[in-house]
């Protein structure tokens, strides 16, 4: 019989950690196993959590000031955030609730969970935690007596590359014998989009010119910056190439990014694209796709990049992209080498037709191995050793 399982998560943002959460969520509804989640804040993806799972969201907000937030302008984000902590009262409230599941299991995902986690500690239920993040984001994100919970009281830690696995072993010294790998699942629409063809007109790309893909929200660890100076530099020698980079934010980091480039870019060829919750269309466009990721865990644009059958390109160390490529040839450079990536983008611009669709079929066989099917089955023999 499947574990019942409280479900923690740090926000409901649409990204890669909370989509995976979400695909699980999903099947288990659709297998009549009822979800539980418990998640610190809301966002985006709150109302779809809800289909498939009952949502407890732990800060408050605070109703009469949301709108006088929203009117103040300039102001920052964690300043004009409308939410609160629950106080003595609504926590008594939900561990109550809690306890009338009796879970078997409580699951963080993501080490932004594992502070959240600690206030369940009354409930004596056995922890487990889902680590999708590498050392960057766990010093960002986790305190050091966060990570501290997750080595003494947390009985099982599932990592989703291997990379993040011998990171929570050597730094975090997360013992062996409670680690497990999980990869996560990735949702690869297989109708081919109708509007593939106005990505190009819409950014006046003409039919000759490659494309080079980039995606996620921009922010430094994900090297949306380092991306741009790629571009730049292959554009020198191949004045014909466009990039896009699909996921620029609303902030501070993005419109630095937009500022420069404008200085530059004078024949706009360097096409910095908001997020967008459909984006088949633009991975169809594409010729290949450049991860400039400096530190991503298991990035799920990755595998949607490789259903296309087009290369994938990263950097060494930088994270799971070492595991979805490994004993392939001629897609991966040194650590944050922008030269070597330039000549490397070329090259497989420049490859006959044949070896770019030979590497793309592997890739492409590769992304299928991230099914839903695939991740709920080895969760089954996961779920065992509870």
């Amino acid at each position: 019989m499947a574990a019942k399982i409280l479900f923690v998560g740090h926000d409901a943002n649409r990204a890669g950690a909370q989509l995976v959460l979400l695909h699980w969520l999903k099947e288990n509804a659709a297998n009549g196993q009822k979800g539980f989640l418990l998640l610190e804040k809301g966002g985006d993806l709150l109302a779809t959590y809800r289909k498939y799972a009952e949502v407890w969201v732990w800060r408050r907000e605070h109703s009469k000031s949301r709108n006088f937030f929203k009117k103040i302008p300039f102001l920052k984000r964690e300043e004009s955030s409308p939410d609160r902590e629950p106080n003595k009262a609504e926590i008594q409230t939900m561990l109550r609730e809690f306890r009338q599941q009796k879970f078997d299991l409580i699951l963080g995902n993501t080490v932004a969970s594992l502070s959240l986690m600690q206030q369940l500690s009354p409930l004596k239920i056995a922890f487990g935690a889902y680590v999708h993040e590498l050392k960057f984001s766990c010093e960002t994100y986790a305190s050091e007596k966060d990570m501290q919970f997750l080595a003494q009281k947390v009985k099982k830690v599932y990592a989703v590359s291997e990379q993040v696995s011998l990171l929570l072993k050597d730094k975090y010294e997360i013992s062996e014998d409670k680690l497990a790998l999980l990869p996560p699942v990735a949702e690869l629409a297989k109708a081919k989009s109708s509007t593939t063809e106005q990505v190009r007109e819409h950014l006046n790309i003409p039919a000759s010119s490659p494309i080079v893909l980039g995606c996620g929200l921009a922010e430094w660890r994900k090297g949306t910056d380092v991306f741009i100076r790629v571009a730049r530099q292959v554009i020198r020698l191949r004045p014909d190439v466009h990039f896009i980079w699909l996921g620029m934010g609303d902030n501070l980091y993005s419109a630095e990014l937009m500022e420069e480039k404008e200085k530059w870019d004078v024949s706009a060829q360097v096409h910095l694209i908001p997020a967008k919750a459909d984006t088949k269309a633009y991975f169809e466009a594409m010729d290949l796709f450049f991860l400039s990721s400096r530190e991503d865990p298991f990035p799920l644009v990755m595998l949607e990049a490789g259903y296309q059958a087009k290369p994938v390109l990263g950097f060494k160390e930088s994270g799971g992209i070492a595991d979805f490529t490994r004993g392939l040839e001629g897609l991966l450079v040194d650590y944050l080498d922008e030269g070597q990536m330039t000549e490397l983008i070329i090259h497989w611009l420049d490859s006959p037709a044949a070896n770019r669709e030979k590497i793309g079929e592997e890739l492409q066989l590769r992304s299928t191995q991230y099914t839903v099917e695939a991740f709920m089955a080895r969760w089954a023999e996961l779920e065992k050793e509870l």
